[in-house]
């Protein structure tokens, strides 16, 4: 903590309220599925180099090795690893299979160090988003995709997670899915011209 406190990850702005709100919320989601010590440090990082989503570089990657004294050099790897990828990458290794690899935001291919980092890394990902999902405004289409990706990663998950998956983003049949785009349809177009956007 007394890093993030140096950098100043308290008066970042974060979609989900500030960062260090953010960072320790994910820490004790997986903290709460009794997961690894380095795999809660990393969620305690995992976006202080920036993501594809949250493009702030709250620590500069020339500092990592200031990081990996912190929380360890196996925790700062995966969260290094979690900043850089395209997340569409990770999600491609449900499908795929072996061998298991990420495209950093680059396209350059980074493999990964088997089935426990593949794992390691979903779980980090089903973590950031269940932390913020209450705080961050999200469509039931949005919400529908993420538990679909999730659904097929539940192999690789711990317990508690697919337990908290299943109670925070709930399954909803596809009439329930057409409902809703139908009403979000109509308040576009209900709209006043002045406040579309």
């Amino acid at each position: 903590m007394a890093l993030l406190d140096e950098v100043g990850a308290v008066d970042v702005e974060h979609p989900s309220g500030t960062l260090m709100q953010h960072l320790r919320g994910t820490y004790d989601v997986l903290e709460s599925w009794a997961c690894p010590e380095h795999l809660c440090l990393a969620g305690l990082y995992h976006s202080v180099y920036g993501t594809e989503m949250f493009q702030r570089e709250t620590i500069p990657v020339d500092a990592r090795r200031r990081v990996q004294e912190a929380i360890g050099e196996r925790a700062e790897e995966l969260a290094f690893l979690y900043c850089a990828i395209r997340r569409s990458s990770l999600y491609e290794n449900l499908r795929r299979g072996t061998p298991h690899a990420v495209e950093d935001r680059g396209g350059q291919r980074i493999p990964l160090r088997g089935l426990e980092q593949l794992s390691e890394l979903l779980t980090l990902d089903v973590a950031n988003r269940l932390e913020q999902v209450d705080r961050v405004s999200t469509s039931a289409t949005r919400r529908a995709q993420d538990r679909e990706i999730y659904e097929r990663a539940v192999p690789l998950l711990p317990a508690a997670a697919v337990e908290a998956l299943r109670q925070t983003l709930p399954e909803m049949s596809q009439a329930e899915l057409l409902a809703r785009r139908a009403v979000r349809r109509v308040r576009r177009v209900a709209k006043p011209p002045g406040r579309r956007r």
